[in-house]
């Protein structure tokens, strides 16, 4: 059984990989003084508290392949210690559907039928947390380990209505910006799947595992 269950930050958008899309969504967002900032319009935000801002650019590199690259504006004179989340689910949710956080592979992967969907990212800093929660978690402070340090409550693997979610540990020096990272990559066969994934991190990340 298949139902619409969907998490009120989520905004419908259309632009690329609109096939894509459809399947499956990714929601940025900034995790900064112990509170989240989702960025629901998917392109860009201003945390006047913070004196941040956000600007989301999203591009298809590839028919099977979504990348997020997440610029962060520091305007402040001093520097600003956040993480950059990322939220992913299929955008309906059926019972068969299994997401689950690989240690080996230290990527996430999302199963619908015969398609697969592997989620990773980068920062500069290099630190990476995982989780995989139930949608219903997601606007709460159910996620969390401890919120006040930005440490995600790990959970490897769920079924049905869930989301996975990672953050990227990004330091912004004052008055200067940094980058963060996120893609999504869709194909029926995990080999397929992991050599886009490499190739990525070797185009975009300049690193090799």
């Amino acid at each position: 059984m298949i139902t619409n269950t969907y998490v009120t930050m989520e905004k419908e958008t259309t632009e690329h990989t609109p096939y894509l899309r459809k399947q499956f969504s990714t929601i940025p967002g900034i995790w900064i003084g112990g509170k989240i900032h989702w960025i629901s319009n998917g392109h860009e935000k201003l945390i006047s508290s913070e004196s941040l801002s956000i600007h989301v650019k999203e591009e298809s590199i590839h028919s099977k392949v979504r990348l997020f690259q997440v610029y962060v504006r520091n305007h402040s004179e001093e520097e600003k210690n956040l993480k950059l989340l990322f939220m992913s689910r299929h955008h309906e949710v059926a019972t068969e559907h299994l997401s689950f956080v690989s240690p080996l592979e230290k990527v996430i992967f999302h199963h619908s039928g015969e398609k697969m969907f592997l989620v990773n990212g980068h920062s500069e800093e290099g630190t990476i947390q995982q989780t995989i929660q139930p949608l219903w978690n997601i606007p709460t402070e159910q996620i969390w380990a401890d919120q006040t340090k930005g440490i995600l409550r790990y959970q490897p693997m769920g079924k049905g209505a869930s989301a996975s979610i990672f953050s990227l540990d990004v330091k912004v020096p004052a008055q200067s910006s940094k980058k963060g990272t996120a893609w999504v990559i869709q194909a029926t066969e995990k080999n397929l799947l992991l050599h886009l994934n490499e190739t990525i991190l070797k185009k975009h990340t300049s690193i090799s595992k």
